[in-house]
């Protein structure tokens, strides 16, 4: 892992691969980097790929003080720009992908984003699971990987002083990103599990209509989809990677 020093304390990142559009993968609440890791080992060593933790994920520092959802986004800016990434592709999981839609509202360094069930907002996600059904959470994965997944959670949950991760949930509460979703001028791919979909699931999702939004179902997967299905998920990016570059197309 690489360090970067910001005024907050210590962001750690993880860059590898050649000089192609770079793919950005920002992980859900109570993961890390390490959670891209089958991701990242199915893409291309062609592509250049940069992962990072969030604050108080990870290896990265816990913040003293209070952040919100917008501080989390300006990270990922930072990061880029110190980093010299220019027309960037966001892949963000579950919070991740609030995170990604808000960077891309600040900023137009943000070329394309593809959202692994990266709600549009909190409560969003809250009716999403009444459109699925119950128990898709973690999908099809195994109860060694299901305890993995909720041990690092815990343990991440754990490092925050309770008003600091108050004051950051409250800022994921107060998120909100249809209306950028609704102007958006960048190519979107929304991702999600299809276990237990139905005729209201797409609705519950509160996506808006806009031609540059495409849908991708993934079947029988739930929520943890770079856990899950890591082949699918880099299918994704490389077809999101042609969208921003279709003259030379992905490997």
């Amino acid at each position: 892992m690489l360090i970067l020093e910001s005024n907050w304390g210590e962001m750690a990142f993880y860059a590898s691969g050649a000089q192609s559009i770079p793919v950005v993968l920002l992980h859900g609440t109570g993961c890390d980097s390490m959670d891209w890791g089958p991701v990242v080992r199915c893409l291309s060593g062609e592509t250049r790929v940069v992962t990072m933790d969030f604050r108080g994920h990870g290896e990265s520092s816990m913040p003293a003080d209070h952040f919100t959802l917008e501080d989390l986004a300006q990270d990922v800016l930072m990061l880029g720009i110190k980093l010299g990434l220019e027309k960037m592709l966001l892949v963000g999981h579950s919070l991740g992908g609030m995170v990604a839609l808000d960077a891309a509202r600040l900023s137009k360094d943000v070329a394309g984003l593809v959202l692994l069930e990266g709600w549009t907002s909190l409560s969003v996600s809250v009716t999403a699971f009444d459109g699925f059904g119950r128990d898709r959470l973690y999908g099809s994965l195994d109860r060694e990987s299901i305890e993995r997944i909720k041990r690092k959670y815990d343990t991440i949950r754990r490092r925050f002083r309770e008003p600091v991760w108050d004051r950051f949930q409250q800022s994921v509460g107060e998120f909100d990103g249809a209306q950028f979703l609704l102007g958006a001028q960048i190519p979107i791919l929304e991702v999600y599990g299809a276990m237990g979909r139905n005729d209201r699931t797409q609705g519950n999702l509160g996506v808006p209509e806009n031609p540059l939004i495409e849908w991708v179902w993934i079947e029988g997967a739930g929520h943890y989809l770079p856990h899950e299905r890591p082949l699918e998920v880099a299918q994704a990016v490389r077809s999101a990677m042609e969208k921003l570059n279709p003259s030379n197309g992905a490997k």
